[in-house]
């Protein structure tokens, strides 16, 4: 028995009397019984209508007596037979009267806290389903599963929660600026249902665009805005998928649902769940993507970590050209990767051959065309005796990807010739080429062409005194160019004042010049790629350190 069978039957048992409370929830539907003292005489009590003008003139010609305890919203009576004749309880009128009255006055409140009892329930039981659907969709979109992946589970668990069995769940592809499907439902899949973003007559578009929810109660204004959702013109409901970081908010696609059956308009309830639910996909759609991005830039850097180590290993070790030279030379990418190189090689007992190079640019690209300059100049210095032929070989091998890319390289080739007494050179635009003198001097090895890749002229070799006990010192405009936390340059002087400073021991220059570049830069980052190279000649004999370079070169010639 109900709260309301409960009072009426007190009633009864108090009064001797049958009742029944009735109530209309339209003019057009039968009256719904509520509650009777007994259920078998209740449509014996039923009154013909809702009105006040009817049912009261009702009552009395059937020796009833009704009370309206409902309101003009939702009429509702309570009807009260006479006493039954084998009734053995003995009330004058004016008790029945105050019982009647009383009985009255109760039900209506009764009748309030039953209703808002239920709604509490009812609304309790749907708060329930939704925070359960709630809990497992963020479990599911928690469990590390792309959202693309569980688009279609989301989507069907949202729908029926809202009674809702068509749907789509659009996701926006910035490449295209389009929203694409992660999920359909109720939809063929043979229908065409990419749009793109800047069709603002569709509903999920709006509301991608705009970040708000849109509401279209049915008609045309439904078809329009979701032709294949809304096609019998039902009301259809927009949600953007949005997600909020302390960098702001951004749309990422849209959730549309559609087709309740009889058409019932979405709720402010319905509106609030499915916006949660859709903050939730775009977070872990978001999330997803910064793991997807810190994954690849991971791959990226462990990518670029082993191009970097191959590419010092394309270097080659500066013993090759020993014993009659010494050597030490370093290369610093001021990224993973840079376009700066050099190249040793040993041509003769007599003869030892240097090249340094300077890319364009660095980075990845400039890292490309160094690994196929190097290639090309190892390949023709051997060949090729002359250095200027020997770098226009190395032009010419390079000349469709200078083009192509755009790019240029200074190129400086040396030759170190004891038999001679020479240092034979060519020098394509490297400004950082010299020759320090055991005098404490330090002279230019100017280029005569502009970096290959400006133009097809050959470059020139020259000519100039070599003495044991010179250096040789070459270096790329990273070095000179290197800048402080204040943005001061280093400057060329300073790289040759660190040179000259060292012991004469090619290492002892090359870590000289470095640490004085480490100690003016600090921890300001490199904004160009770091290149040294030192080289002097230990195959002239220590006794003949002091003659003259004319009869040392007069020694060398003599036939034996």
């Amino acid at each position: 028995m109900n709260t309301l069978g409960a009072v009426l039957g007190a009633y009864g048992a108090a009064s001797g009397r049958d009742a029944a409370l009735f109530e209309w929830r339209a003019a057009d539907q039968s009256p719904r019984l509520l509650a009777a003292t007994d259920v078998s005489r209740a449509a014996d009590m039923l009154p013909p209508a809702a009105t006040s003008e009817e049912v009261l003139p009702w009552a009395r010609a059937n020796g009833y007596r009704a009370v309206s305890v409902g309101s003009n919203m939702l009429p509702t009576w309570l009807v009260m037979a006479p006493p039954l004749v084998d009734n053995l309880t003995a009330l004058d009128a004016h008790e029945a009267d105050a019982i009647d009255a009383f009985v009255s006055d109760v039900l209506p409140h009764v009748r309030r806290l039953v209703r808002e009892r239920d709604g509490a329930t009812h609304e309790l039981a749907e708060r329930y389903e939704e925070i359960s659907l709630l809990y497992a969709i963020g479990e599911l979109l928690g469990s590390g599963a792309s959202v693309e992946s569980v688009a279609f589970t989301v989507l069907r668990e949202l729908a029926q929660t809202v009674g809702a069995p068509r749907g789509a769940l659009m996701l926006h592809d910035p490449l295209r600026d389009v929203l694409v499907p992660a999920a359909l439902l109720g939809i063929a899949s043979s229908e065409t249902t990419i749009v793109s973003a800047n069709d603002e007559h569709l509903l999920a578009v709006r509301a991608f665009r705009s970040g708000e929810t849109f509401v279209e109660e049915g008609g045309a204004l439904s078809r329009l805005g979701a032709p294949l959702l809304a096609s019998d013109g039902g009301p259809v409901l927009a949600v953007p998928i949005r997600r909020t970081s302390a960098s702001g908010t951004m749309s990422l696609g849209s959730v549309l649902l559609a087709g309740r059956v009889g058409d019932p308009p979405f709720s402010a309830g319905d509106r609030k769940l499915v916006t949660t639910i859709a903050s939730q996909v775009g977070t872990a759609l978001h999330n997803a993507r910064l793991v997807r991005a810190a994954l690849e830039q991971e791959q990226l850097a462990r990518e670029m970590r082993l191009a970097h180590d191959l590419q010092l290993k394309l270097l080659p070790n500066p013993s090759v050209v020993g014993p009659e030279a010494r050597a030490a030379a370093r290369v610093v990418p001021a990224e993973s990767v840079g376009g700066d190189f050099y190249l040793l090689a040993r041509l003769a007992s007599d003869r030892t051959g240097v090249v340094i190079g300077d890319v364009s640019g660095h980075g990845y690209q400039a890292a490309l065309v160094m690994a196929l300059a190097i290639s090309a100049a190892a390949i023709h210095v051997q060949a090729v005796i002359d250095p200027g032929v020997a770098l226009d070989a190395v032009r010419r091998s390079l000349v469709d990807e200078l083009e192509s890319t755009e790019m240029s390289i200074t190129l400086f080739y040396g030759v170190i010739d004891d038999e001679s007494c020479v240092l034979r050179f060519a020098n394509a635009g490297h400004p950082h080429a010299f020759v320090l003198r055991t005098n404490g001097m330090t002279e230019r090895l100017a280029a005569l062409v502009p970096p290959l890749g400006f133009c097809g002229d050959i470059p020139a070799s020259q000519e100039v005194s070599w003495n044991t006990g010179d250096r040789l010192l070459l270096f790329t405009d990273g070095v000179a160019d290197a800048r402080n936390a204040q943005g001061e340059r280093f400057g060329e002087a300073a790289v040759l004042r660190a040179a000259l400073q060292s012991d004469p021991n090619p290492e002892s220059v090359l870590a000289s010049v470095f640490d004085a570049v480490h100690a003016f830069v600090g921890v300001t980052p490199l904004i160009d790629d770091l290149a040294v190279v030192v080289l002097d000649r230990a195959g002239v004999h220590a006794e003949s350190m002091s003659m003259p370079s004319h009869e040392l070169r007069s020694m060398r010639r003599a036939p034996a």
